[in-house]
């Protein structure tokens, strides 16, 4: 493919670069609210549901940590999964052989002393990453000599479904700040070829990439976190758009991935 097709592709993709910040959410100073982190993926024990509470919004970032809670997941056949908190890390639930399955629907549930808070979100097919490309890039808007790399990530959507996706960038085993959230709407059923234009990447590096699908609530959560970590030329700050019943924020996710790595010559 043409670096000038690349870049075509590039600009007319509907990407939305978002930094995570999931539990650093805009409130007003009075306001504290439970906030849920729900990670479930298709490989087993890698899953994890982090529970606390906001502080306020001028005070350091030292989260109350919430635990004693029950914990539950069902999928759609009713098989249910009951989460355990870490003996270690409070306020972190985990279960080490719920795996999840393309085209499924899992259900949230959480009793915090009495406070009950409900969720549900959707499988689709399981993504596949076709490959990884880079180009060389000699200093720095053409000035000096240090050689970096643009990694571009290709992909093929899914004609029959509407699809929500999420790339995740590690370099080096570091996962990323900067990552990626896309809709098909301009390339349904198309390659999709985009770079991972927000992270450095140097000679002899190793780049992992994270393709995840996800369904549409997903996609509003983390493409509202985006605009409210936009900075001082974003819309004034409101909570992402959550899909978690009850008094909270936050998200609750259930995944399908792949992943993908190169390593960059010396």
């Amino acid at each position: 493919m043409s670096i000038t097709k690349i870049v075509c592709i590039f600009f007319l993709a509907g990407i939305v670069l978002s930094c995570e910040k999931v539990i650093d959410i805009p409130l007003n100073e009075a306001d504290q609210r439970i906030v849920v982190e729900a990670v479930l993926k298709d490989s087993p024990g890698d899953n994890y549901i982090l529970l606390s509470k906001t502080g306020g919004v001028y005070t350091e970032n030292n989260f109350e940590k919430i635990s004693g809670a029950v914990v539950r997941v069902t999928d759609i056949s009713g098989a249910e999964f009951l989460f355990s908190e870490d003996t270690v890390i409070p306020g972190k639930y985990s279960n080490a052989s719920l795996e999840i399955l393309p085209n499924n629907s899992y259900t949230l549930m959480i009793d915090i002393n009495g406070t009950s808070l409900t969720s549900t979100c959707k499988t689709f097919y399981k993504p596949t990453l076709d490959s990884l490309a880079y180009i060389e890039q000699i200093g720095t808007f053409g000035f000096g000599t240090d050689t970096t790399y643009l990694v571009f990530y290709n992909f093929v959507d899914n004609a029959t479904q509407e699809n929500f996706y999420r790339v995740v960038p590690f370099i080096n085993g570091k996962k990323q700040s900067a990552t990626y959230v896309i809709d098909d709407e301009l390339f349904n059923g198309q390659t999709y070829t985009a770079p991972i234009f927000a992270s450095t990447v140097n000679k002899g590096d190793t780049v992992i990439i994270e393709l995840t699908s996800f369904d549409k609530a997903n996609y509003s959560y983390f493409s509202t976190l985006a605009n409210a970590s936009a900075g001082a030329n974003a819309p004034t700050p409101a909570n992402p758009v959550s899909n978690i019943n009850g008094n909270a924020i936050g998200y609750f996710g259930a995944y399908t991935t792949d992943t993908l790595s190169i390593i960059l010559p010396l």
